[in-house]
């Protein structure tokens, strides 16, 4: 039971670092940076607008995106031991997969927002 809490772990990490880029950082290239590794570490953070929206609803869009890692982490291992002899590598190589995925899938949403506000805003 420890595998969904372990997917929980690079988000967290990459959610860290880039809420420090943000905090600490000037100008336009750590804003970019930050943002970006916002936005995979807490895919919710587009369900909830960021970074147009206000950031009252980003505490719940973080929570959901908590839960989401939560089951991600749960489906890894769940495909990490469906061979009889199961480690942690097979549970990474599970995850790791799952986390490009969805990594490339809010990049894309993100840049697609991009996209409209930019042609919104000419």
């Amino acid at each position: 039971m420890i595998g969904p809490l372990a997917g929980v772990a690079l988000p967290a990490i990459l959610g860290s670092f880039s809420w420090i880029v943000l905090t600490l950082g000037r100008g336009r290239q750590s804003a970019v940076l930050g943002l970006i590794g916002a936005i995979i570490s807490a895919p919710g953070l587009l369900l909830a607008g960021a970074p147009i929206s206000g950031s009252e609803t980003y505490p719940k869009a973080i929570l959901i995106s908590v839960v989401f890692w939560l089951i991600v982490g749960l489906i890894a291992a769940a495909r990490a031991t469906r061979r009889p002899i199961a480690g942690w590598p097979d549970f990474w190589r599970e995850y790791l997969l799952l986390w490009i995925a969805v990594a490339i899938g809010a990049a894309a949403g993100l840049g697609i927002a991009v996209a409209m506000i930019g042609n919104a805003l000419l």
